[in-house]
């Protein structure tokens, strides 16, 4: 054989080996399938039981998405708390593992399910996680998911809430408005009677100095 074509078929073997390792390593590190941003669904709670988790999937049917990824065998049922843990969803995804004590979350922006780190299901009294675990075992863990119940915009208050719900009294509004506006906020009894005491006064306040918001 000539030495030119000795030598170039050398670089085609070469480069036949380097592309195919960049194939192989592209498929390794691909950890999501873009099915599964068109599968998330917002839920009112998820499965707390291994039996419950499996009669969840069968519903959501991941299998019937799953031509659609590189890795068909990896798109399996999940249902997570968002990443500002105040929703729980249901997803086809990739498992992943979780780590540090997280509860699992599913972030749209980068069709990933990974670790919150809002949370810290590790310390949990019930149930706590252990440091590591698998994202689709997340139901043995459902302290994550009552996170999201706690998650409210009563949960949120701060001493500036009575001057927010003063800006955005209308004019000519009565007490009888803010109980309704203030009712809607999840509060324990005695919370709500003292946020509703601090409302009455600063719009009292504001209908004396006649402050109002048209």
């Amino acid at each position: 054989m000539h030495p030119c074509n000795c030598s170039l078929f050398r670089l085609l073997v070469v480069m036949s080996i380097v592309l195919h390792g960049i194939g192989k390593a592209t498929v390794v590190l691909s950890n999501s399938c873009e099915v599964s941003r068109s599968t998330e669904q917002v839920v009112d709670g998820c499965p707390e039981s291994e039996e419950e988790w499996r009669e969840a999937a069968a519903r959501k049917n991941c299998y019937a998405y799953s031509s659609q990824c590189s890795e068909p065998t990896r798109l399996v049922y999940h249902c997570v708390i968002n990443p500002y843990v105040n929703q729980t969803l249901e997803v086809c995804a990739y498992a992943q593992n979780i780590v540090s004590g997280r509860c699992a979350s599913y972030y749209f922006s980068g069709n990933l399910i990974k670790r919150n780190l809002r949370t810290k299901c590790s310390a949990f009294e019930e149930k706590p996680c252990p440091i590591f675990y698998r994202s689709d075992k997340a139901y043995n863990y459902p302290g994550c998911y009552e996170l999201t119940k706690k998650s409210t915009t009563a949960a949120y208050i701060t001493e500036n809430t009575s001057a927010a719900v003063t800006t955005l009294t209308p004019k000519g509004s009565s007490n009888t408005y803010v109980d309704m506006y203030v009712n809607k906020l999840k509060l324990s009894s005695d919370k709500m009677c003292v946020i509703v005491n601090m409302v009455k006064v600063n719009v009292n306040r504001a209908h004396t100095n006649q402050i109002y918001v048209d």
